[in-house]
């Protein structure tokens, strides 16, 4: 077998791993507030077939579109017989084909470097964990490695296809999250170097740029297209184009003055060098963040450090691209835990570099008759000796990763798991489906919530299998149904009104420090109480 082939087989063998590693017990958590949104965002395109974008909410449409093909291929007949893994699918697939695009930069970091990079990105903690949510970013994040590396195809080889590819990535992140401009401002910052070098070769103007103007106006052209085609819900709402753009304006106000998930400056940077909270497990990425340190050194020493397949330009631009990513992110005050995989993906590019190094520079198999044999070969045992240890350490990374996504991951001493569901909401869904199925409407049987806000998600998730249920932010005139369930704020006036009819069965969590009562009509509790009575198994035998 080839190299090159060893290589594809290798880069392949880590998707498939990645891809197994994240699919496993998808249902293993409940559903995140987020998640339940865009479920329910995907039920309407799904049973309209239309999309329309909201300029102040729920970010682009691509997530729901790629979920199209797995309740297709489920064959799945309604909203209410799908279930977690059938959205949570969607990102698994995409977190674990970013491993595959790295073969984009084969030329430009180096087959080692890219195997170390795709590595690490099947075993990264947080790509792993938010692999495993139905959210954006890990589809923002795949649209923006290929973006970076259908760009750097086309540095390689002036070819408008590469343009023309890099464009449709730039238009899907578009149509995917508004943060997408962040990724387009480093880009275009991190380029500024290579622009700056040809204007001093040649200050008369006629140097020669890194792309060809006809081609980068392809690119252009593209991704307007491809984002207003998306956008507009493939043209069920021509208004959808202009409306994006209006969410700036939602947006910017919200990511800087608000209090709302207002975090610090380093907020991101501490999340992946190092957290413990309570008497939970160390949780750091700083694997990562070290190798990513030495692929920026790397970079800057090029061809000294005779790296084979090593481009020190792409390294540079990867390396002033994830610098200034990582530090507008930071400034925000706005910041939500996932947002960190679009600059982390930058990381793990720059820690392939990193580990090759460490791993393969300055380690040339010596000649049997060179007088530095044995310096040849101490250098190839360190060498040995360092690709151990960083396996070992990324072995410890997929643990971590195991036990953030398989062992806590509701938990708050995991840093991922951000304003998660209390799983008791799990028992609040049983309770009510199994009175659902002794009510004479099934289905159809009446379910009243009252909150105390309109933020009660996921709860209508878990209410989805019901036709006939209703919200409200105040106990309304006719607060009578079956089943009621409500914010403890409401107790006393349902007492009032409700005593004589209901009984108060019984609070669950629907998120940290958020309880919700359920209240059942007597002639509903009483059959739901005799057939449980009568599941039971029996019990021993009395002594005599």
């Amino acid at each position: 077998m080839s190299r090159r082939a060893a290589y594809g087989v290798v880069l392949v063998g880590l998707a498939a791993g990645a891809l197994a590693f994240r699919a496993s017990g998808l249902g293993n958590r409940p559903m995140h507030c987020d998640e339940a949104v865009h479920a329910f965002k995907f039920r309407k395109l799904w049973e309209t077939g239309q999309y329309r974008y909201d300029p102040n909410e729920f970010h682009g449409p691509t997530l729901y579109y790629a979920t199209l093909p797995v309740v297709w291929a489920r064959g799945v007949r309604s909203f209410a017989e799908t279930t977690e893994a059938d959205y949570r699918l969607v990102t698994v697939v995409f977190g674990a084909a970013m491993v595959l695009l790295l073969a984009l930069f084969a030329d430009g970091l180096g087959r080692r470097a890219t195997v170390w990079a795709g590595l690490l990105t099947a075993v990264s903690p947080a790509f792993v964990f938010y692999s495993r949510y139905y959210i954006q970013e890990t589809l923002l994040a795949f649209f923006t490695l290929g973006m970076l590396g259908a760009g750097w195809r086309y540095a390689r080889s002036r070819g408008a296809g590469w343009a023309v590819l890099a464009g449709v990535f730039a238009g899907l992140m578009i149509a995917t999250k508004e943060t997408a401009v962040l990724a387009f401002a480093a880009a275009a910052i991190a380029l500024l170097p290579a622009v700056v070098r040809v204007r001093r070769a040649d200050p008369t103007g006629g140097g020669k740029l890194p792309w060809r103007a006809r081609h980068a106006a392809l690119a252009v052209v593209a991704a307007v297209l491809v984002a207003a085609v998306v956008v507009s819900g493939f043209f069920s709402n021509l208004a959808g184009p202009l409306d994006y753009l209006r969410s700036y304006l939602a947006w910017v106000p919200r990511g800087t003055g608000t209090d709302l998930h207002k975090q610090p400056w380093h907020y991101y940077l501490s999340l992946l060098t190092y957290t413990h909270r309570a008497q939970g497990p160390v949780w750091s990425e700083g694997l990562i963040v070290a190798l990513a340190a030495v692929g920026l050194i790397a970079g800057l020493l090029g061809s000294r450090l005779r790296l084979p397949g090593m481009h020190a330009g792409l390294v540079r631009f990867l390396s002033l691209y994830t610098l200034t990513l990582t530090a507008l992110y930071a400034l925000i005050p706005y910041k939500t835990p996932w947002c960190l995989l679009s600059f982390l993906q930058g990381m793990i590019l720059l820690a392939g570099v990193g580990a090759a190094a460490l791993t393969g520079a300055r380690c040339p198999t010596p000649s049997p008759a060179s007088p530095r044999l044995r310096v040849s070969a101490l250098r190839r045992v360190l060498c040995g000796a360092v690709c151990l240890a960083l396996l070992a350490a990324t072995a410890q990374l997929a643990w971590q990763s195991y036990g953030a996504s398989y062992t806590y991951p509701t938990d708050g001493r995991n840093p991922y798991a951000y304003s998660t569901t209390v799983p008791d909401l799990l028992e609040l869904s049983k309770r009510v489906n199994e009175l659902g199925a002794v009510s004479p409407q099934r289905g159809a049987m009446v379910i009243k919530v009252f909150s105390v806000d309109p933020y009660y998600w996921p709860l209508p998730w878990y209410l989805r299998r019901f036709a006939n249920v209703g919200y409200w932010t105040k106990v309304p005139a006719d607060a009578d149904a079956p089943v009621v369930i409500c914010s403890p704020e409401f107790d006393e006036e349902l007492i009032r009104r409700l005593d004589a009819t209901h009984l108060m069965t019984g609070h669950f969590g629907l998120r940290p420090k958020v309880l919700l009562e359920v209240w059942v009509r007597m002639d509903l509790w009483e059959p739901y109480i005799m057939g449980r009575q009568k599941a039971k198994p029996p019990g021993p035998p009395a002594a005599r």
